[in-house]
């Protein structure tokens, strides 16, 4: 009989638990996966699908009132938002998702309330002592607080936990943070209808993007109506004599006061280590997560950890790859996988979308010296031109000799779709060549990629050095 009742039992049911716990499972291991008091974690209830979904429903929005306004007589046409409905309607997607994520726990024991730890191999649930020869903590993370502006949490403020369960239509929003979370909602609630602000703390939104990424997401933003205020900290907060929330900031050394009716809170997000008793484990940990090697393995030899929890890439698709190599590493020690996030996509969903995946221009140049930048404008794309969604480029950054991608930077519509690709070229080290030489159908987006590579390939030292050796040949022809 063993001596654990779990082989592996993994806390926390997101998208990193939920895979975890699938592929030990599948290995046989006897597996555990518990959770507060729900699977699917922040992604499916208060992130990823409700963003997207509240998006979509935006952009139906504006491309509704934009075909009313195109109408014969229908300049006047009275274009009315039900929040109530669109909240409804994304619950609904909420569940249906949910209800695919089944297929992550069978022969998975799941398990809900608060665990924490008693030693290495215990830990305590509900009163009950659980053993297990391993575990891989997935706890994720939970919005930051806005702690340093005075009397907000006095008044009151919303974040992404609370911002999808809305039953009106603010007429006017205040979005503290101009991160991707800031900028996704900031869109969307412009386009249904309300009078959006976006307060950024330093010079410009998306500041871990391109500088051209940001000011073209910026443009777009401010074309739907946001009003983008950079450089600004919000500092006190109080409710005026009509009931609105008002906001006062410092912008540039001067005061400014903003009066809406809700704010929205994005400022990033906070690994979720409170309440595991991790030192009982012998688990380290700091307040920006987790301690872990490159093998995703804590201080603590039988215990890995994945996801938000570590800090870092605070993404729903690394949480799954780490999952997937934790997972491996637990059951198969003798052969460990390393983690590796050179080549890393993430894209932010607005409209256009901001996509990249590996190096910036500056970490290239600082890597690599002497590197070459192709830029190829979304209009040039013939099916951009017959969507009527020309907004945008296609950035990539090459080494010195023009072919290996070292990275690629992209505002389109759609755009995220056509990451996949880049990323699979520089994963496998196919380089630009690689790209042009694959049949893309027409007319799609993707073709824009193609023309992008074979613009970098006229501009490349293979092109160069093929042409000093066919110029005698062709000189003897002549």
């Amino acid at each position: 009989m063993s001596k654990y009742q779990y082989d592996v039992t993994v806390i926390g049911g997101g998208s990193g638990g939920l895979v975890a716990a699938r592929v030990t499972a599948a290995l046989g291991a006897r597996t555990c996966l518990i959770d507060k008091k729900e699977l699917g974690g922040d992604c499916l209830h208060y992130g990823c699908v409700p963003s997207k979904s509240l998006i979509h429903a935006a952009k139906i929005v504006k491309t509704a009132k934009e075909a009313a306004l195109l109408g014969e007589g229908l300049e006047g046409h009275n274009f009315k938002v039900d929040m109530a409905k669109v909240t409804q309607r994304i619950k609904g997607i909420i569940e249906r998702v949910g209800e695919t994520e089944e297929v992550y726990i069978k022969d998975v024991t799941v398990k809900f309330g608060q665990a924490e730890f008693k030693s290495p191999h215990e830990l305590i649930l509900n009163g009950e002592v659980l053993t297990s020869q391993s575990f891989i903590i997935a706890t994720g993370s939970s919005p930051q607080r806005a702690k340093n502006i005075v009397g907000l949490e006095e008044i009151g403020y919303l974040t992404n936990e609370g911002v999808f369960d809305l039953l009106h239509l603010p007429g006017a929003v205040a979005i503290i943070g101009g991160g991707p979370i800031g900028v996704e909602l900031s869109q969307a609630f412009a386009r249904l209808g309300s009078q959006v602000t976006i307060l950024q703390g330093s010079t410009r939104i998306l500041p871990k993007e391109e500088p051209e990424v940001s000011q073209e997401v910026a443009k777009a933003l401010e074309r739907d109506g946001v009003r983008i205020m950079t450089s600004t900290r919000p500092e006190k907060a109080w409710r005026n004599e009509a009931g609105q929330k008002v906001l006062e900031a410092k912008q540039g050394g001067q005061s400014v006061q903003i009066a809406v009716d809700e704010i929205i809170v994005a400022l990033g997000r906070t690994p979720n280590v409170n309440n595991l008793k991790l030192e009982a484990a012998g688990i380290k940990f700091e307040a920006k997560g987790i301690e872990v090697n490159d093998y995703l393995q804590t201080t603590a030899d039988n215990i890995y950890a994945v996801g938000d929890v570590l800090g870092g890439y605070l993404f729903t698709h690394v949480a799954a790859y780490q999952a997937g190599i934790a997972a491996r590493n637990v059951i198969l020690p003798i052969a460990k996988k390393k983690a590796d996030y050179t080549v890393l996509p993430w894209v932010t969903f607005s409209d256009p979308e901001a996509s990249r995946v590996g190096l910036t221009e500056e970490e290239a140049i600082t890597k690599h010296g002497k590197i070459k930048v192709i830029r190829f404008d979304w209009k040039d794309i013939d099916r951009a031109q017959t969507q009527g969604e020309t907004e945008g480029f296609i950035k990539l950054i090459l080494n010195e000799k023009g072919e290996e991608i070292l990275g690629a930077h992209l505002v389109g519509a759609g755009s995220g779709e056509m990451l996949a690709e880049i990323t699979l070229a520089m994963q496998h080290k196919l380089g630009i060549s690689g790209i042009i030489a694959t049949i893309h159908a027409y007319p799609t987006i993707a073709t824009g990629l193609q023309t992008a590579a074979f613009e970098a390939y006229l501009d490349s030292m293979a092109l160069a050095s093929s042409k000093r050796i066919l110029k005698p040949l062709l000189n003897l022809r002549g």
